[in-house]
Protein backbone atom coordinates (compact mmCIF):
# COMPACT_ATOMS: atom_id res chain seq x y z
CA UNK A 1 0.00 0.00 0.00
CA UNK A 2 1.31 3.42 -0.97
CA UNK A 3 0.14 6.20 1.27
CA UNK A 4 0.78 9.96 1.43
CA UNK A 5 1.77 10.70 5.01
CA UNK A 6 0.25 13.90 6.38
CA UNK A 7 1.35 16.04 9.30
CA UNK A 8 0.55 14.57 12.68
CA UNK A 9 0.04 11.01 11.40
CA UNK A 10 2.46 8.44 12.74
CA UNK A 11 3.42 5.26 10.98
CA UNK A 12 2.78 2.14 13.05
CA UNK A 13 3.74 -0.36 10.35
CA UNK A 14 6.50 -2.80 11.42
CA UNK A 15 9.82 -1.91 9.89
CA UNK A 16 11.62 -4.21 7.50
CA UNK A 17 15.24 -5.13 8.15
CA UNK A 18 17.92 -5.22 5.50
CA UNK A 19 19.53 -8.01 7.52
CA UNK A 20 17.17 -10.93 8.09
CA UNK A 21 17.86 -14.15 9.92
CA UNK A 22 17.04 -16.51 7.06
CA UNK A 23 19.61 -14.99 4.69
CA UNK A 24 22.82 -16.94 4.25
CA UNK A 25 26.08 -15.51 5.57
CA UNK A 26 28.87 -16.08 3.04
CA UNK A 27 32.48 -16.75 3.89
CA UNK A 28 35.08 -14.40 2.45
CA UNK A 29 36.14 -17.05 -0.06
CA UNK A 30 32.54 -17.52 -1.19
CA UNK A 31 32.14 -13.76 -1.45
CA UNK A 32 35.24 -13.53 -3.64
CA UNK A 33 33.91 -16.29 -5.88
CA UNK A 34 30.63 -14.37 -6.25
CA UNK A 35 32.08 -10.92 -6.90
CA UNK A 36 35.11 -11.64 -9.09
CA UNK A 37 33.25 -13.17 -12.07
CA UNK A 38 30.88 -10.19 -12.14
CA UNK A 39 33.85 -8.02 -13.13
CA UNK A 40 33.58 -9.67 -16.54
CA UNK A 41 30.07 -8.27 -16.99
CA UNK A 42 30.11 -5.67 -19.75
CA UNK A 43 29.12 -2.50 -17.84
CA UNK A 44 28.84 -0.53 -21.02
CA UNK A 45 25.42 0.69 -19.87
CA UNK A 46 23.77 0.54 -16.47
CA UNK A 47 20.78 -1.45 -17.60
CA UNK A 48 18.46 -3.95 -16.00
CA UNK A 49 20.23 -6.88 -17.65
CA UNK A 50 23.38 -6.20 -15.61
CA UNK A 51 21.39 -5.85 -12.42
CA UNK A 52 19.83 -9.19 -13.26
CA UNK A 53 23.24 -10.85 -13.28
CA UNK A 54 24.00 -9.43 -9.85
CA UNK A 55 20.63 -10.69 -8.67
CA UNK A 56 21.20 -14.17 -10.08
CA UNK A 57 24.46 -14.54 -8.17
CA UNK A 58 23.55 -13.09 -4.76
CA UNK A 59 19.79 -13.69 -4.56
CA UNK A 60 18.99 -16.78 -6.65
CA UNK A 61 22.14 -18.88 -6.51
CA UNK A 62 23.64 -18.10 -3.09
CA UNK A 63 20.55 -16.79 -1.25
CA UNK A 64 22.76 -14.35 0.65
CA UNK A 65 20.44 -11.42 -0.13
CA UNK A 66 16.66 -11.45 -0.19
CA UNK A 67 14.69 -10.10 -3.12
CA UNK A 68 13.20 -7.17 -1.14
CA UNK A 69 16.71 -6.21 -0.05
CA UNK A 70 17.95 -6.32 -3.62
CA UNK A 71 15.08 -4.15 -4.85
CA UNK A 72 15.80 -1.56 -2.15
CA UNK A 73 19.50 -1.48 -3.09
CA UNK A 74 18.67 -1.14 -6.79
CA UNK A 75 16.31 1.78 -6.20
CA UNK A 76 18.91 3.55 -4.06
CA UNK A 77 21.95 3.16 -6.33
CA UNK A 78 19.86 4.36 -9.27
CA UNK A 79 19.13 7.55 -7.37
CA UNK A 80 22.14 8.65 -5.34
CA UNK A 81 25.46 9.95 -6.71
CA UNK A 82 28.26 7.47 -7.15
CA UNK A 83 29.44 4.52 -9.21
CA UNK A 84 26.25 2.53 -9.64
CA UNK A 85 27.51 -1.02 -10.06
CA UNK A 86 30.32 -0.51 -7.54
CA UNK A 87 27.86 0.77 -4.93
CA UNK A 88 25.63 -2.21 -5.59
CA UNK A 89 28.59 -4.54 -5.08
CA UNK A 90 29.47 -2.85 -1.77
CA UNK A 91 25.88 -3.15 -0.50
CA UNK A 92 25.54 -6.78 -1.60
CA UNK A 93 28.90 -7.70 -0.06
CA UNK A 94 28.04 -5.96 3.20
CA UNK A 95 24.71 -7.78 3.53
CA UNK A 96 26.11 -11.13 2.35
CA UNK A 97 28.89 -11.09 4.93
CA UNK A 98 26.89 -9.15 7.57
CA UNK A 99 29.72 -6.68 8.11
CA UNK A 100 31.29 -3.68 6.41
CA UNK A 101 34.48 -5.56 5.57
CA UNK A 102 32.42 -7.81 3.32
CA UNK A 103 31.48 -4.79 1.23
CA UNK A 104 35.13 -3.79 0.84
CA UNK A 105 36.16 -7.35 -0.10
CA UNK A 106 33.40 -7.56 -2.72
CA UNK A 107 34.39 -4.19 -4.19
CA UNK A 108 38.06 -5.15 -4.41
CA UNK A 109 37.23 -8.45 -6.08
CA UNK A 110 35.07 -6.59 -8.57
CA UNK A 111 37.51 -3.78 -9.40
CA UNK A 112 41.05 -5.05 -8.80
CA UNK A 113 41.65 -7.22 -11.92
CA UNK A 114 40.96 -4.38 -14.34
CA UNK A 115 42.64 -1.80 -12.10
CA UNK A 116 45.90 -3.78 -12.00
CA UNK A 117 46.02 -4.11 -15.78
CA UNK A 118 45.26 -0.40 -16.24
CA UNK A 119 48.04 0.49 -13.78
CA UNK A 120 50.57 -1.43 -15.86
CA UNK A 121 49.32 0.06 -19.13
CA UNK A 122 49.26 3.57 -17.68
CA UNK A 123 52.82 3.22 -16.42
CA UNK A 124 54.07 1.96 -19.79
CA UNK A 125 52.21 4.66 -21.73
CA UNK A 126 53.65 7.36 -19.46
CA UNK A 127 57.09 6.58 -20.86
CA UNK A 128 55.97 7.92 -24.25
CA UNK A 129 54.93 11.57 -23.91
CA UNK A 130 54.49 11.68 -27.68
CA UNK A 131 52.45 8.65 -28.87
CA UNK A 132 54.16 8.89 -32.27
CA UNK A 133 57.31 7.53 -30.59
CA UNK A 134 55.59 4.18 -30.19
CA UNK A 135 55.85 1.30 -32.62
CA UNK A 136 53.86 2.23 -35.72
CA UNK A 137 51.40 -0.66 -35.36
CA UNK A 138 50.82 0.15 -31.69
CA UNK A 139 50.30 3.80 -32.57
CA UNK A 140 47.75 2.92 -35.26
CA UNK A 141 45.95 0.54 -32.89
CA UNK A 142 45.66 3.33 -30.31
CA UNK A 143 44.09 5.63 -32.89
CA UNK A 144 41.58 2.92 -33.74
CA UNK A 145 40.75 2.39 -30.05
CA UNK A 146 40.16 6.12 -29.59
CA UNK A 147 37.91 6.21 -32.64
CA UNK A 148 35.81 3.32 -31.30
CA UNK A 149 35.72 4.89 -27.84
CA UNK A 150 33.76 7.79 -29.33
CA UNK A 151 31.02 5.36 -30.35
CA UNK A 152 30.87 3.82 -26.87
CA UNK A 153 30.39 7.24 -25.28
CA UNK A 154 27.80 8.17 -27.90
CA UNK A 155 25.91 4.95 -27.21
CA UNK A 156 25.91 5.78 -23.49
CA UNK A 157 24.61 9.24 -24.34
CA UNK A 158 21.80 7.87 -26.50
CA UNK A 159 20.76 5.36 -23.82
CA UNK A 160 20.64 8.02 -21.11
CA UNK A 161 18.78 10.50 -23.33
CA UNK A 162 16.11 7.97 -24.32
CA UNK A 163 15.57 7.09 -20.67
CA UNK A 164 15.66 10.63 -19.22
CA UNK A 165 14.68 13.27 -21.79
CA UNK A 166 10.87 13.49 -21.59
CA UNK A 167 9.93 17.06 -22.49
CA UNK A 168 11.12 20.38 -23.87
CA UNK A 169 12.44 21.48 -20.49
CA UNK A 170 14.86 18.56 -20.38
CA UNK A 171 15.99 19.25 -23.97
CA UNK A 172 16.56 22.92 -23.17
CA UNK A 173 18.63 22.08 -20.10
CA UNK A 174 20.79 19.66 -22.10
CA UNK A 175 21.45 22.20 -24.86
CA UNK A 176 22.19 25.00 -22.41
CA UNK A 177 24.58 22.84 -20.38
CA UNK A 178 26.47 21.79 -23.52
CA UNK A 179 26.92 25.45 -24.48
CA UNK A 180 28.14 26.36 -20.99
CA UNK A 181 30.65 23.48 -20.95
CA UNK A 182 32.12 24.53 -24.30
CA UNK A 183 32.25 28.17 -23.19
CA UNK A 184 33.72 27.91 -19.67
CA UNK A 185 35.22 24.40 -19.29
CA UNK A 186 35.63 24.70 -15.52
CA UNK A 187 34.66 21.94 -13.06
CA UNK A 188 32.85 24.32 -10.71
CA UNK A 189 30.72 25.53 -13.63
CA UNK A 190 29.63 21.93 -14.25
CA UNK A 191 28.63 21.45 -10.61
CA UNK A 192 26.75 24.75 -10.36
CA UNK A 193 24.97 24.09 -13.67
CA UNK A 194 23.83 20.64 -12.49
CA UNK A 195 22.48 22.09 -9.24
CA UNK A 196 20.67 24.87 -11.08
CA UNK A 197 19.23 22.37 -13.55
CA UNK A 198 17.70 20.40 -10.68
CA UNK A 199 16.27 23.51 -9.03
CA UNK A 200 14.81 24.82 -12.28
CA UNK A 201 13.13 21.48 -12.96
CA UNK A 202 11.50 21.53 -9.53
CA UNK A 203 10.26 25.09 -10.04
CA UNK A 204 8.88 24.49 -13.52
CA UNK A 205 7.50 20.95 -13.40
CA UNK A 206 6.34 20.37 -9.85
CA UNK A 207 2.59 20.81 -9.30
CA UNK A 208 2.42 22.51 -5.91
CA UNK A 209 -1.38 22.33 -5.85
CA UNK A 210 -1.27 18.61 -5.10
CA UNK A 211 0.87 19.01 -1.97
CA UNK A 212 -0.72 21.98 -0.14
CA UNK A 213 -0.77 21.18 3.58
CA UNK A 214 1.02 17.85 3.10
CA UNK A 215 4.46 16.46 3.58
CA UNK A 216 6.09 15.28 0.39
CA UNK A 217 7.39 12.00 1.69
CA UNK A 218 5.51 9.14 0.06
CA UNK A 219 6.26 5.88 1.78
CA UNK A 220 5.80 2.36 0.58
CA UNK A 221 4.71 0.74 3.81
CA UNK A 222 5.06 -2.86 2.67
CA UNK A 223 8.86 -2.78 2.34
CA UNK A 224 10.68 0.04 4.05
CA UNK A 225 14.36 -0.45 4.92
CA UNK A 226 14.28 1.49 8.19
CA UNK A 227 16.19 -1.02 10.27
CA UNK A 228 17.41 0.67 13.39
CA UNK A 229 14.43 -0.44 15.54
CA UNK A 230 14.29 -4.03 14.35
CA UNK A 231 15.01 -6.49 17.21
CA UNK A 232 16.08 -9.13 14.67
CA UNK A 233 18.86 -6.92 13.37
CA UNK A 234 21.75 -8.52 15.23
CA UNK A 235 22.67 -12.01 14.06
CA UNK A 236 23.99 -14.58 16.50
CA UNK A 237 27.56 -14.72 15.20
CA UNK A 238 27.88 -11.77 12.82
CA UNK A 239 26.51 -8.84 14.81
CA UNK A 240 27.23 -5.99 12.43
CA UNK A 241 24.42 -3.54 11.62
CA UNK A 242 23.66 -1.62 8.45
CA UNK A 243 21.95 0.84 10.73
CA UNK A 244 21.76 4.51 11.42
CA UNK A 245 24.95 4.08 13.42
CA UNK A 246 26.95 2.87 10.41
CA UNK A 247 25.13 5.33 8.17
CA UNK A 248 25.92 8.32 10.35
CA UNK A 249 29.54 7.25 10.82
CA UNK A 250 29.93 6.88 7.04
CA UNK A 251 28.54 10.34 6.36
CA UNK A 252 30.75 11.84 9.07
CA UNK A 253 33.76 10.02 7.62
CA UNK A 254 32.97 11.40 4.19
CA UNK A 255 32.91 14.96 5.56
CA UNK A 256 36.13 14.48 7.53
CA UNK A 257 38.01 13.12 4.51
CA UNK A 258 36.79 16.03 2.37
CA UNK A 259 37.86 18.59 5.00
CA UNK A 260 41.24 16.88 5.41
CA UNK A 261 41.89 16.94 1.66
CA UNK A 262 40.90 20.61 1.50
CA UNK A 263 43.19 21.46 4.41
CA UNK A 264 46.19 19.52 3.08
CA UNK A 265 45.69 20.94 -0.39
CA UNK A 266 45.70 24.49 1.03
CA UNK A 267 48.84 23.91 3.09
CA UNK A 268 51.10 22.47 0.42
CA UNK A 269 51.34 22.39 -3.34
CA UNK A 270 51.13 18.78 -4.41
CA UNK A 271 49.92 17.35 -7.68
CA UNK A 272 48.81 14.14 -5.95
CA UNK A 273 46.77 16.02 -3.33
CA UNK A 274 45.26 18.27 -5.99
CA UNK A 275 44.17 15.37 -8.19
CA UNK A 276 43.01 13.31 -5.21
CA UNK A 277 40.72 16.17 -4.15
CA UNK A 278 39.46 16.53 -7.72
CA UNK A 279 38.69 12.82 -8.03
CA UNK A 280 37.05 12.79 -4.59
CA UNK A 281 34.72 15.57 -5.75
CA UNK A 282 34.06 13.73 -9.01
CA UNK A 283 33.06 10.63 -7.06
CA UNK A 284 30.69 12.78 -5.05
CA UNK A 285 28.84 14.53 -7.88
CA UNK A 286 28.37 11.76 -10.45
CA UNK A 287 24.59 11.86 -10.24
CA UNK A 288 23.11 9.60 -12.90
CA UNK A 289 25.76 6.91 -13.00
CA UNK A 290 29.36 6.38 -14.00
CA UNK A 291 29.17 7.98 -17.50
CA UNK A 292 28.59 11.37 -15.86
CA UNK A 293 32.16 11.27 -14.53
CA UNK A 294 33.55 11.57 -18.04
CA UNK A 295 32.99 15.33 -18.58
CA UNK A 296 34.09 16.04 -15.00
CA UNK A 297 37.30 14.08 -15.45
CA UNK A 298 37.92 15.73 -18.79
CA UNK A 299 37.51 19.20 -17.27
CA UNK A 300 39.77 18.32 -14.32
CA UNK A 301 42.57 16.56 -16.21
CA UNK A 302 42.70 16.79 -20.01
CA UNK A 303 41.93 20.53 -20.06
CA UNK A 304 44.82 21.12 -17.65
CA UNK A 305 48.15 20.48 -19.44
CA UNK A 306 49.90 19.90 -16.08
CA UNK A 307 47.89 16.74 -15.48
CA UNK A 308 47.40 14.60 -18.57
CA UNK A 309 47.12 14.94 -22.32
CA UNK A 310 43.97 14.26 -24.28
CA UNK A 311 45.51 11.24 -26.04
CA UNK A 312 46.03 9.42 -22.74
CA UNK A 313 42.60 10.46 -21.45
CA UNK A 314 40.56 8.96 -24.27
CA UNK A 315 42.82 5.91 -24.55
CA UNK A 316 42.40 5.26 -20.82
CA UNK A 317 38.63 5.42 -21.05
CA UNK A 318 38.60 3.03 -23.99
CA UNK A 319 40.87 0.55 -22.22
CA UNK A 320 38.72 0.69 -19.06
CA UNK A 321 35.67 -0.12 -21.18
CA UNK A 322 37.39 -3.17 -22.64
CA UNK A 323 38.75 -4.55 -19.36
CA UNK A 324 36.96 -6.24 -16.43
CA UNK A 325 35.38 -4.00 -13.84
CA UNK A 326 33.68 -0.60 -13.87
CA UNK A 327 34.55 2.40 -16.02
CA UNK A 328 35.83 4.26 -12.96
CA UNK A 329 38.92 2.07 -13.02
CA UNK A 330 40.28 4.39 -15.65
CA UNK A 331 41.04 6.86 -12.82
CA UNK A 332 44.00 4.66 -11.93
CA UNK A 333 45.22 4.83 -15.52
CA UNK A 334 45.08 8.64 -15.48
CA UNK A 335 46.80 8.89 -12.11
CA UNK A 336 49.53 6.42 -13.03
CA UNK A 337 50.18 8.11 -16.36
CA UNK A 338 50.46 11.50 -14.68
CA UNK A 339 52.16 10.73 -11.34
CA UNK A 340 53.30 7.12 -11.28
CA UNK A 341 51.87 4.08 -9.52
CA UNK A 342 51.48 5.80 -6.14
CA UNK A 343 49.57 8.66 -7.73
CA UNK A 344 47.38 6.21 -9.61
CA UNK A 345 46.42 4.39 -6.43
CA UNK A 346 45.58 7.71 -4.71
CA UNK A 347 43.29 8.77 -7.57
CA UNK A 348 41.64 5.34 -7.70
CA UNK A 349 40.93 5.28 -3.97
CA UNK A 350 39.77 8.91 -3.99
CA UNK A 351 37.13 8.33 -6.66
CA UNK A 352 35.69 5.16 -5.07
CA UNK A 353 35.63 6.23 -1.40
CA UNK A 354 32.64 8.62 -1.80
CA UNK A 355 30.60 5.87 -3.48
CA UNK A 356 31.29 3.44 -0.62
CA UNK A 357 30.50 5.95 2.12
CA UNK A 358 27.36 7.16 0.32
CA UNK A 359 25.81 3.71 -0.02
CA UNK A 360 26.55 2.90 3.63
CA UNK A 361 25.44 6.33 4.78
CA UNK A 362 22.19 6.61 2.86
CA UNK A 363 20.87 3.04 2.80
CA UNK A 364 19.42 3.15 6.35
CA UNK A 365 17.66 6.45 5.58
CA UNK A 366 16.40 5.60 2.10
CA UNK A 367 12.83 4.85 3.16
CA UNK A 368 12.34 8.47 4.23
CA UNK A 369 13.31 9.91 0.86
CA UNK A 370 12.71 7.35 -1.88
CA UNK A 371 9.34 8.84 -2.96
CA UNK A 372 10.10 12.48 -2.27
CA UNK A 373 8.77 14.26 -5.34
CA UNK A 374 11.19 17.16 -4.94
CA UNK A 375 14.19 14.84 -5.07
CA UNK A 376 12.82 12.97 -8.07
CA UNK A 377 12.33 16.17 -10.03
CA UNK A 378 15.74 17.45 -8.92
CA UNK A 379 17.42 14.32 -10.23
CA UNK A 380 15.63 14.60 -13.59
CA UNK A 381 16.98 18.13 -14.02
CA UNK A 382 20.50 17.16 -12.97
CA UNK A 383 20.65 14.23 -15.40
CA UNK A 384 19.30 16.40 -18.22
CA UNK A 385 22.16 18.83 -17.62
CA UNK A 386 24.64 15.96 -17.39
CA UNK A 387 23.49 14.65 -20.78
CA UNK A 388 24.47 17.98 -22.30
CA UNK A 389 27.91 17.67 -20.71
CA UNK A 390 28.27 14.13 -22.03
CA UNK A 391 27.33 15.30 -25.54
CA UNK A 392 30.16 17.83 -25.34
CA UNK A 393 32.53 15.08 -24.20
CA UNK A 394 31.55 13.05 -27.29
CA UNK A 395 32.52 16.01 -29.45
CA UNK A 396 35.89 16.47 -27.72
CA UNK A 397 36.59 12.76 -28.00
CA UNK A 398 35.81 12.81 -31.71
CA UNK A 399 38.08 15.84 -32.26
CA UNK A 400 40.98 14.06 -30.55
CA UNK A 401 40.35 10.82 -32.45
CA UNK A 402 40.41 12.73 -35.76
CA UNK A 403 43.63 14.56 -34.97
CA UNK A 404 45.73 12.43 -37.32
CA UNK A 405 43.16 11.18 -39.83
CA UNK A 406 39.71 12.75 -39.96
CA UNK A 407 38.09 10.47 -42.55
CA UNK A 408 39.36 7.14 -41.20
CA UNK A 409 38.55 7.98 -37.57
CA UNK A 410 35.04 9.17 -38.47
CA UNK A 411 34.25 6.04 -40.49
CA UNK A 412 35.52 3.74 -37.73
CA UNK A 413 33.49 5.67 -35.13
CA UNK A 414 30.35 5.23 -37.23
CA UNK A 415 30.99 1.51 -37.83
CA UNK A 416 31.67 1.01 -34.12
CA UNK A 417 28.37 2.67 -33.27
CA UNK A 418 26.63 0.23 -35.60
CA UNK A 419 28.43 -2.69 -33.96
CA UNK A 420 27.51 -1.69 -30.41
CA UNK A 421 23.98 -0.38 -31.01
CA UNK A 422 22.55 -2.61 -33.73
CA UNK A 423 24.69 -5.74 -33.60
CA UNK A 424 25.08 -5.75 -29.79
CA UNK A 425 28.84 -6.22 -29.81
CA UNK A 426 30.45 -5.81 -26.39
CA UNK A 427 33.08 -3.18 -25.63
CA UNK A 428 36.21 -5.37 -26.04
CA UNK A 429 35.02 -6.57 -29.44
CA UNK A 430 34.21 -3.05 -30.65
CA UNK A 431 37.56 -1.64 -29.55
CA UNK A 432 39.47 -4.57 -31.03
CA UNK A 433 37.70 -4.13 -34.36
CA UNK A 434 38.42 -0.40 -34.29
CA UNK A 435 42.14 -1.02 -33.73
CA UNK A 436 42.24 -3.69 -36.45
CA UNK A 437 40.42 -1.50 -39.00
CA UNK A 438 42.78 1.42 -38.45
CA UNK A 439 45.83 -0.83 -38.92
CA UNK A 440 44.34 -2.50 -42.01
CA UNK A 441 43.54 0.88 -43.53
CA UNK A 442 47.16 2.02 -43.37
CA UNK A 443 48.66 -1.30 -44.33
CA UNK A 444 46.48 -1.21 -47.42
CA UNK A 445 47.71 2.28 -48.29
CA UNK A 446 51.33 1.33 -47.84
CA UNK A 447 51.52 -2.12 -49.41
CA UNK A 448 48.73 -2.29 -51.96
CA UNK A 449 48.25 1.24 -53.17
CA UNK A 450 51.93 2.11 -52.60
CA UNK A 451 51.00 5.39 -50.96
CA UNK A 452 52.82 7.06 -48.09
CA UNK A 453 50.01 8.34 -45.86
CA UNK A 454 50.88 11.46 -43.94
CA UNK A 455 49.95 10.62 -40.34
CA UNK A 456 53.00 11.88 -38.53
Amino acid sequence: MIEMQTLGVKNTQPKFSLLIDDSKTLTYLELLKCAAPLALVDVQTLSTSHYQQFKNVFVTQNKAVSEPQFEEITSLVDFIPGATTSQMMVALGTISKKNALGGIVALLAYTMPGAMILTILGYIYSKYPDPRDLNILVFLAIQGIKSSTVSLILQLLISMAVKTINNKMHISLSILSAILFVTYQQPYVLILTMMMGGIITIMVEYDAENTIGRRTFVKEQSATPAIFNDPKLINKKNSHKISQLLGNKSLHMYSLILLLLLYLNSQQQSLILDLSLSFYNIGTFMIGGTPITLPFMYAETALNPLYINADAFWLGFGLAAALPGPYLNFAIFLGTHSMGIYGGICCWVAIFVPSVLQIWGLLPHWSNFRKNIYLMKFKEGVISVAIGFLATAVYYGWVDACKYDLSTATVISFLSLVYVSLLNFNSPAVLTLGAALFIIRYLALWYYRELDPVIF
